[in-house]
C-alpha cells in the first residue's frame, strides 16, 4: 500500500476528487494563494516591492538550477516551453540542405516551429513511431552530418514513454547535431539532467505544481557557447551608450539575454512556492513514489486487457500511463462525473500519478473501470 507523500488537503478542490491527471493540469496548492497575496503586497510597495519581486526571480532560478543540474547563468525564464522551442528554431544559422529530426508522436509545440524553415531549404525529418513508441535506432538511421537539431521529449505526452537522454545525446552529438529536450512531463517527477542536452525547455503547470505564464529554458553554455537572440528588450542588455548614444548595446553574457523584459511575476511567485514545497520531499522519494504507482496502474491495465502503450520497464516511463481507447472522451467524462480525473484525448486515456496520489486512488480508478466493464 503506497501512501501519498503530500496530503490532498494541501490543494484546492481535492476534497472529493481523485486527481490522476497531473500530465494535463496539476492541482493548485492552497499555499499558492498566500504566495499571490505576497506578490500583491510587493506590487503595491514601490521600489522596495520591485526589489523583492526580483529576489523571487533569482530565488526561482536558483532552485531550478538544482533541479536541472546546470548553473543559474544557464537558465532563462520565458513565457512558455513553446517559446523556448521557437527560440532555438530562430537562433540557429541554418543553411540550405540542413535538417531537423523529430519523432512523429511529439507534442505540436515540438513539431510546428520547424515547419517554417522549409522556406530556407531546411528539411523536417519525422521519425516514424512503432505502435506510437519511438526507437532510438530509428533516430540513429536518419541523423546525419547535415542534421542541426534533434528534438525529443524526455517523457511523451502521448504514450508516457521515457527516453534515455544520454543515449539520445550520443546519437545527436556523434554527428555534430544539437539536442533539444522538452522535459515538461519529467521535471518534478523523475530525474532531469540538462548536461545531457544542448537546450532544455519545460512547462511548469504539470509535475512542478506551478501555473501557466512561465516556461523554463536551459541553455547549456558548456555545449553551445553562443546564442544571439533575435528579439531584444531592455532586459536583454547589460548597458547602453547612455542618453548621448542610446542605441549602443551590450548583450548580457548569460541566459538572461534571452529574456526581453519583466517576467510574469505572479507566475514566478507561484513557481517559487511550488519548488519550495517540492523541495521538502526528497527528489528520489518522489521519483520512487511516482514510478511505484505508475507501474501499479500499468500492471492492472494489462491484467484487464487494455491496450497499453506505455513501456513496462521503470526506466522507460515516468508518471504517465496511457492506453488506447476509441471512447476516450466518453470514459474520461464518466470518470469525472464520479470524481475521478484522468486525461482523455488523441484516442487514448492518460493516467498520471504524482506525490499526492496513493494506492487508494488507483483502487478507486479501477473499481470504476471494472464496474463499467
Amino acid at each position: 500500500m503506497t501512501e501519498s507523500l503530500v496530503g490532498t488537503q494541501e490543494f484546492v478542490g481535492l476534497d472529493d476528487l481523485t486527481h490522476l491527471c497531473a500530465g494535463g493540469e496539476a492541482p493548485f496548492l492552497k499555499s499558492h494563494l498566500i504566495a499571490l497575496e505576497r506578490f500583491a503586497t510587493d506590487k503595491s510597495a514601490g521600489m522596495a516591492g520591485r526589489d523583492r519581486m526580483f529576489e523571487v526571480y533569482h530565488d526561482t532560478k536558483q532552485q531550478l538550477s538544482w533541479l536541472v543540474n546546470r548553473p543559474v547563468s544557464d537558465i532563462a525564464l520565458l513565457g512558455s516551453a513553446s517559446e523556448g522551442v521557437n527560440l532555438v528554431a530562430q537562433t540557429i544559422d541554418w543553411g540550405e540542405g540542413d535538417n531537423v529530426v523529430v519523432g512523429d508522436v511529439e507534442f505540436p509545440s515540438m513539431l510546428y516551429p520547424w515547419t517554417s524553415l522549409a522556406t530556407q531549404g531546411v528539411e523536417l525529418r519525422l521519425v516514424k513511431s512503432r505502435e506510437r513508441l519511438l526507437d532510438l535506432d530509428d533516430f540513429r538511421a536518419v541523423v546525419d552530418e547535415r542534421t542541426r537539431v534533434v528534438a525529443v521529449s524526455q517523457v511523451s505526452f502521448l504514450t508516457g514513454q521515457r527516453i534515455s537522454l544520454p543515449a539520445m545525446a550520443n546519437i545527436a552529438w556523434e554527428r555534430g547535431a544539437r539536442l533539444l529536450v522538452d522535459a515538461t512531463h519529467a521535471l518534478g517527477a523523475v530525474s532531469v539532467d540538462a548536461n545531457h542536452c544542448d537546450y532544455l525547455v519545460s512547462s511548469c503547470y504539470k509535475w512542478l505544481l506551478a501555473s501557466h505564464g512561465v516556461g523554463i529554458f536551459v541553455w547549456n553554455r558548456s555545449r553551445v557557447p553562443e546564442i544571439l537572440p533575435t528579439n531584444v528588450g531592455w532586459h536583454t542588455v547589460t548597458h547602453s551608450g547612455g542618453w548621448s548614444n542610446p542605441t549602443v548595446l551590450a548583450l548580457r553574457p548569460d541566459a538572461d539575454r534571452l529574456e526581453m523584459g519583466n517576467p510574469s511575476f505572479p507566475s514566478l511567485y507561484i513557481l517559487r512556492n511550488a519548488l519550495e514545497r517540492l523541495a521538502r520531499v526528497r527528489a528520489k522519494d518522489v521519483e520512487r513514489h511516482v514510478l511505484e504507482l505508475a507501474s501499479d496502474v500499468r500492471r492492472r491495465l494489462v491484467a484487464r486487457n487494455f491496450e497499453v502503450t506505455t513501456p513496462e520497464a521503470a526506466a522507460s516511463h515516468a508518471g504517465n500511463v496511457c492506453f488506447k481507447s476509441a471512447s476516450a472522451g466518453e470514459i474520461t467524462k464518466r470518470l469525472a462525473d464520479e470524481g475521478i480525473l484522468v486525461w482523455g484525448s488523441e484516442g487514448r486515456i492518460r493516467v498520471s500519478t504524482h506525490l499526492y496520489n496513493s494506492t487508494a486512488d488507483v483502487d478507486r480508478l479501477f473499481a470504476s473501470l471494472d464496474y463499467a466493464a
